[in-house]
C-alpha cells in the first residue's frame, strides 16, 4: 500500500517533474528521465491485458472445457472463479508467471451458462480481474451413459473427482465397439468432464506430462489426449492392425495390446501383448479327461516399449509359467476372435488372459494378474524368472508348485480377479471377482453362494506366505461382478475406491449372481479405519441400454498442472 500512495503523489507531480527537465541543459537526458518516471508510473499500476478471448472448446467431443487466452503487459499468473450459478470453484490452472496466455477451462457443467472471472496478478501483488466472461455449454448427448448417485457422505470422502470408462452393449455378450465414453464426476455426482470417443476404451490414466493415456479395446491401440480431448499420439499393435490408423500412428511389435498399458518413470510404457504359439501335447478337454493334440495357444507378452515403439524388452508368459495348466475358460478363444479369425481355425486357446500389471520400481519387477489361471505371479523384468505364484495350488507341478505361496490364517483364494495394485503400506490391493471359484477338476462353487469382493493381501517372500488384510465383501454387502472392475488404494484418506463395473440383472429387475441378464455397474468409495462403511455410490444404469464400467480412479484435479495422486 506505501508503493501504490507513493505512486499516486508522482502521478500528482509528474507535470512538474517536467517543467524541471525543460530547464535541463540536456534535451537528452530530459527525455531519458521522463521516459524513466513514465514507466515507473505504468510499473506501479495494475497489468493490462489485451487480445483477451473466451471461446468452448473447439473438440466438439469433450464440450465440458473452454480456452482463455490473452495477452499481459508483464509477467501474471492467472486465477479463475467459475459460477455456475448453483457452485462456484476458483482455481489456478498454472503456477507460472508468463505474458502470453493459453489458459484452460475446466470443470464446466453440462447445459449452463458459466460466468467465468479471471484475476491477473504479477509478482508485485497487483491485479487486474476480468469479469466480463462467460461461455454455455451444451446439455449431455442422447446417448449419455444414465448416472445416479445414491449415497454420499462427502465430508468422509478422497477429494477430487472420479474419471472412469462406460462402454455398451448391443445384445447380452456383443459389445459396441464403436461407442466409448471417458467422464468425471464430482462428489455430487454432477458430470464435469466427458469425452466421447467413437470405440470402447479401457482405463484413463494421467501421464506424467499431465495428458490422459487409454487403450482401444478392439482394436490393439493406445491414446494419448490432451484434456481438451485432442489425440496427441498414438501407437498401434503392429501384428492385429496391417496399416497405420493415421501416418502419425507408432507402431508396436506385438499382435495386441490388451487390457492394461501403463507408463515409466523412465517414459518407456509397460503393456500386456499377446502372441500365438504351437504347442505338442496340449490338454484340449479340462480335466480328467486326457485327451491332448498339438493346438495353438493365444499367450499373453510383458512388453517395455520406447515411445517411438521400439522394443525395450519382452518376456513371453508361455515361457514363463507352465501353459497346460489349465483354468476355468483357458480353452476357450472368443475373446481375441476380431484379432485371429481369419488366421487359425480353430481360433487359438486363451491359456491365461492376463488383465492387469503393477511395475514394482524399486525391484525392476512386475506383478501380473490372470484372469482365466486365477494366479497373479511377480516376475523378475531384469531375466524373466518366476518369483512366486499367488493362486490356488490345484494342477500346478514342478518346478512351478515350488513357487507357490502358502495360505496363512483364514484364506480363501481370489479368482478371476482384476485391477491388482500394491498399497504405500506394502499391501497387494485387488478386486477379486470370484466367478464360480474353481480350477478344474474341482467343482464350480453353486451360484448362490458365489461373491465378489475388494481384497487385500500381504505377501510375506522370505517365509512365502499370503494372509488377509482386509476385505469388502459378503461381510458387508454380497455383489457379484463376474468380469471387468477394479479396488484402488486412495493416499489421502485411505479409503478404497471400488469399481463394481461387470453387474447384471434379471427381466424383473432383480441381481443375477452370474453372467447373464442387463448390464450395469456402480462406483463406491468405502473407509477403512476406524470402520469399514461405504460413503459414497454411483450406478450406471438404465433399463433399456446395457452398460459396463471397466475401470475408475480418482484424480485430485482435472488440471494437469494441480493434478496429484490420489488412487
Amino acid at each position: 500500500m506505501k508503493f501504490i500512495r507513493l505512486s499516486n503523489r508522482f502521478k500528482n507531480g509528474v507535470y512538474s517533474c517536467l517543467i524541471i527537465l525543460r530547464n535541463l541543459r540536456s534535451y537528452r537526458f530530459a527525455l531519458l528521465a521522463a521516459l524513466g518516471i513514465l514507466t515507473l508510473l505504468s510499473c506501479a499500476g495494475p497489468p493490462v491485458a489485451t487480445n483477451v478471448q473466451l471461446v468452448p472448446n473447439p473438440n466438439k467431443n469433450a464440450p465440458l472445457a473452454g480456452i482463455l487466452t490473452f495477452t499481459s503487459d508483464r509477467p501474471v499468473i492467472t486465477t479463475l472463479t467459475i459460477d455456475d450459478g448453483m457452485t462456484r470453484q476458483i482455481v489456478q490452472p498454472d503456477d507460472s508467471l508468463k505474458t502470453n496466455h493459453k489458459v484452460l477451462v475446466l470443470g464446466l457443467k453440462p447445459g449452463k451458462l458459466h460466468q467465468i472471472t479471471a484475476t491477473l496478478k504479477d509478482e508485485n501483488g497487483r491485479e487486474l480481474i476480468l469479469d466480463s466472461l462467460s461461455i454455455e455449454t451444451p446439455p449431455l448427448p442422447d446417448d449419455f451413459p444414465s448416472l445416479d448417485l445414491v449415497q454420499e457422505k462427502t465430508g468422509e470422502m478422497e477429494p477430487g473427482i472420479t474419471m472412469f470408462t462406460v462402454f455398451r452393449w448391443k445384445e447380452a455378450f456383443d459389445d459396441d465397439a464403436d461407442w466409448g465414453y471417458a467422464i468425471a464426476v464430482n462428489e455430487a455426482g454432477e458430470v464435469v468432464w466427458y469425452l466421447k470417443t467413437n470405440n470402447w476404451i479401457d482405463e484413463v490414466r494421467r501421464k506424467h506430462n499431465g495428458n490422459l493415456m487409454f487403450g482401444g479395446v478392439e482394436d490393439g491401440r493406445v491414446f494419448e489426449v490432451d484434456m481438451l480431448g485432442n489425440i496427441v499420439q498414438e501407437w498401434y499393435s503392429s501384428g492385429a492392425v496391417t496399416k497405420p490408423i493415421t501416418e502419425e500412428s507408432i507402431a508396436v511389435d506385438t499382435d495386441m495390446f490388451h487390457h492394461d498399458v501403463i507408463e515409466l518413470a523412465s517414459g518407456n510404457f509397460l503393456g500386456l501383448g499377446l502372441e500365438v504359439r504351437s504347442l505338442q501335447d496340449f490338454p484340449v478337454e479340462y480335466p480328467p479327461s486326457e485327451k491332448k493334440q498339438t493346438a495353438d495357444v493365444a499367450g499373453d507378452v510383458i512388453i517395455e516399449f520406447a515411445p517411438d515403439g521400439s522394443t525395450v524388452r519382452k518376456w513371453s508368459m508361455v515361457d514363463i509359467l507352465d501353459p497346460r495348466r489349465l483354468g476355468e475358460g483357458s480353452l476357450s478363444g472368443d475373446h481375441y476372435y476380431d484379432i485371429y479369425n481369419e488366421v487359425y481355425d480353430p481360433l487359438p486357446y486363451d491359456i491365461t488372459h492376463c488383465n492387469a500389471i503393477y511395475y514394482i520400481k524399486e525391484e525392476d519387477a512386475v506383478l501380473v494378474s490372470s484372469n482365466f489361471q486365477c494366479a497373479i505371479y511377480k516376475i523378475d523384468m531384469k531375466t524373466g524368472s518366476l518369483k512366486w505364484i499367488l493362486g490356488d495350488p490345484t494342477g500346478w507341478e514342478k518346478p512351478w508348485s515350488d513357487k507357490l505361496l502358502k495360505p496363512k490364517g483364514d484364506f480363501t483364494w481370489p479368482c478371476h480377479q482384476h485391477g491388482m495394485e500394491m498399497t504405500p503400506q506394502g499391501t497387494l490391493l485387488l478386486f477379486d471377482n470370484g466367478g464360480a471359484r474353481f480350477i478344474p477338476p474341482n467343482p464350480p462353487m453353486p451360484k448362490e453362494d458365489r461373491f465378489s469382493r475388494a481384497l487385500e493381501l500381504r505377501v510375506d517372500e522370505v517365509a512365502g506366505t499370503v494372509e488377509e488384510v482386509w476385505t469388502y465383501g459378503p461381510e458387508k454387502e454380497r455383489f457379484v461382478s463376474p468380469f471387468i472392475s477394479d479396488a484402488d488404494y486412495l493416499t489421502n484418506t485411505g479409503n478404497i475406491l471400488i469399481t463394481d463395473g461387470g453387474r447384471f440383472k434379471d427381466k424383473e429387475g432383480n441381481l443375477m449372481p452370474t453372467f447373464g441378464g442387463h448390464q450395469w455397474a456402480r462406483i463406491l468409495e468405502v473407509t477403512k479405519k476406524p470402520s469399514t462403511e461405504k460413503i459414497w455410490e454411483l450406478h450406471i444404469y438404465d433399463p433399456e441400454i446395457r452398460y459396463s464400467v471397466y475401470r475408475a480412479q480418482r484424480f485430485y484435479s482435472l488440471y494437469p498442472n494441480k493434478d496429484r495422486p490420489t488412487g
